[in-house]
């Protein structure tokens, strides 16, 4: 009896002690920062080698406090200045909305701006009210500022002219939205497309309303409050600030390229500097109810609406609270934003339930490296509980059938030849006979189980992370859409005449056609030569193969010049040339549709010509025929992607 007593009390302190453990590895980063600093030195280190990476800062608070920043290599690598992470500034991209939308917020308490007033109440111009390519809907409703918030404005997206490297190129805030009104593409408040011109478009109406310029006012109200004196919005860098800048650096050909400071004109969408010291004040703000220190930014009960999920694809995958974007880690909410620059990736985490926040960001890299980082954090402080290896149910096969196909992104430009590259950017959906769904994107492959009907989780944790959930819903069209990891990445099926597939066939068989036909011609040509033979087609017979060998030869010219421009890569910003404003000589190359246009107009003319004057053989007249009607494809595959 006593041995049984013993051992029931043994085994009742082990599993106390092992509860205990779990409860420390469970709980918040900060509690040995030592050991904190240790890992995150260790997976930091690992990614500058691994990924070429030239210098990284970070910044971890919990509880009110800051617990950890540190910085990471170098701010200047030519001349050895080190990363410091009290006074050497970063630019954290689009991470820096999170400012705009907390600016938005303060003047919803003090009533100047209403959530749900058409938008066109606080400018000095006017949204259009009409709705591009949208069957079945008139009117499409006002876009409201909490529209703007959640990203479901409707916006296309539009990369022209968001970047540029001469401060001088750089247009003000008022001047790139009145001359960059881009598209209404969706209705408002029913589609996430991620928009910078939308978060713009924000801080314009802050500007509005306020009688202060954006950076301004951020400066007054967020900045001079929480003791952020190494921050700004304003470009180019004010002179105190400039020394600190932290170089940017792309590695590229097995060198590193030192780029130059990246201008961007919409302000309040991206073009913030900042230091972690700087960030961990804003991260305690935002976990403390908009206190940090003896400074209040915003009220309890805005920082809690803020906070909340104000829109979801489907409830079962993360949504968008006001400005934030939700993310779910081992059962663990996060809401977050990311920021890319060509040059620098930022990650900014919040664990609102455990009081934790995580600032991270880096002079180089792709961006995949903040989210390798927060899911090693998350496995080492907050692991997932074990779960069994799902299996496709019963009846997987038929519902993954009815969602296959090719998955276009709705954050995506439909107005100009920036639609191209919708196109190319397409995830493709199928199903295997086990009943797995396979996602394909860019060339990344994945699994996923059904957990229920349209909702899917990923099958396997290790590998390239694109998603660890996707579903599928329906819009008000009807249109199936896919939405990955979060809110962020929505598709909408592509229909077979829309989709990369089609282009690629149409494209594909022109050139395979016209190749083979101008063959053709040359092999017949020579052998009348060899037998001395003369040709007895009409000589407009001969301007019709003459027309056709034009043709055939400029869509060639035109891809290799295009694919030329597109691949003509600025090595220090690891990025084409023309998205950076630089000359490339593309309008050249955007003259030659039309005359791609011309001499298909000229062949269909030839086409019934040679039916009707009777130019060659049956066979030789159909040949004809089949090559004007595939330029007839291939002008209309120009037309889809506004390339004429």
């Amino acid at each position: 009896m006593n041995r049984l007593i013993k051992t029931l009390w043994l085994t009742a302190l082990v599993a106390v002690f092992l509860l205990l453990m779990n409860v420390e590895a469970a709980a918040a980063p900060a509690d040995d920062t030592d050991k904190l600093e240790a890992f995150i030195d260790g997976i930091i280190y690992r990614q500058m080698d691994e990924n070429n990476i030239v210098g990284a800062t970070v910044a971890v608070v919990q509880d009110g406090e800051i617990k950890l920043t540190k910085g990471y290599g170098y701010a200047d690598r030519e001349n050895r200045v080190l990363v410091d992470p009290a006074e050497t500034l970063f630019r954290i991209g689009s991470t820096g909305k999170l400012f705009t939308w907390t600016a938005v917020m303060q003047l919803v308490e003090q009533n100047l701006i209403d959530l749900d007033t058409d938008i066109n109440e606080y400018l000095d111009f006017e949204i259009p009210d009409r709705l591009f390519g949208w069957d079945g809907y008139g009117d499409p409703g006002p876009i409201t500022m909490r529209h703007l918030l959640t990203h479901t404005p409707g916006f296309e997206d539009k990369g022209q002219g968001l970047f540029v490297l001469k401060p001088e190129e750089m247009l003000t805030l008022e001047n790139y939205i009145k001359e960059n009104i881009p598209a209404r593409v969706y209705p408002p408040g029913e589609v996430m497309a991620y928009s910078n011109y939308g978060t713009a478009l924000a801080g314009y109406i802050v500007e509005s309303v306020s009688g202060l310029t954006f950076a301004e006012y951020v400066e007054e109200n967020i900045y001079e409050p929480l003791g952020m004196d190494r921050s700004t919005f304003r470009q180019p860098l004010p002179d105190d600030l400039e020394p600190s800048m932290a170089e940017g650096y792309n590695f590229y050909n097995g060198a590193f390229y030192r780029g130059s400071f990246e201008y961007i004109s919409a302000l309040p969408a991206g073009s913030m500097s900042s230091t972690a010291e700087d960030m961990a004040r804003f991260m305690i703000a935002h976990l403390q109810e908009g206190v940090s220190g003896d400074a209040r930014i915003l009220e309890e009960s805005t920082v809690r609406e803020m906070h909340s999920r104000q829109f979801a694809q489907h409830p079962e995958q993360d949504g968008m609270t006001y400005g934030f974007i939700e993310q779910s880690i081992n059962n663990r909410r996060i809401i977050n934003h990311g920021g890319n620059t060509f040059l620098f990736a930022t990650g900014f985490y919040l664990l609102p339930e455990e009081n934790v926040g995580f600032f991270v960001s880096y002079n180089g890299g792709t961006g995949l490296e903040r989210e390798a980082l927060l899911t090693a954090l998350m496995d080492r402080y907050y692991p997932a509980p074990e779960t069994d290896e799902l299996t496709p149910p019963e009846g997987s096969i038929e519902r993954a059938a009815a969602l296959t196909g090719e998955y276009l992104p709705n954050r995506a430009n439909f107005t100009s030849m920036e639609k191209l590259f919708r196109l190319l950017s397409g995830a493709r959906v199928g199903v295997n006979q086990d009943g797995y769904l396979l996602v394909n994107v860019l060339g990344y492959p994945q699994q996923f189980v059904e957990v229920e009907p349209g909702v899917y989780e990923r099958r396997y944790t290790e590998g390239t992370d694109l998603a660890r959930k996707i579903v599928f819903v329906e819009d008000s069209a009807g249109r199936m859409m896919m939405c990955a990891e979060g809110p962020v990445f929505t598709y909408t099926r592509a229909p077979w005449y829309g989709s990369g597939t089609t282009a690629g066939l149409l494209t594909g068989s022109t050139l395979l056609l016209m190749v083979t036909a101008i063959a053709g011609w040359i092999y017949a040509s020579v052998g009348r030569v060899i037998r001395k033979e003369k040709s007895g087609a009409p000589k407009s017979a001969l301007a019709a193969r003459l027309v056709a060998v034009v043709y055939g030869l400029f869509v060639l010219i035109f891809i290799v010049t295009l694919l030329s421009v597109v691949s003509d890569i600025d090595p220090a910003f690891g990025v084409p040339r023309t998205f950076l404003g630089e000359p490339t000589g593309l309008d050249t190359v955007l003259t030659l549709p039309y005359i791609i246009a011309a001499a298909a107009a000229a062949m269909l003319v030839f086409a019934v010509l040679g039916w009707i004057k009777k130019y060659w053989t049956v066979g030789g007249r159909l040949h004809y025929t089949v090559l004007a009607l595939s330029s007839l494809g291939m002008i209309w595959l120009m037309l889809y992607v506004n390339l004429l």
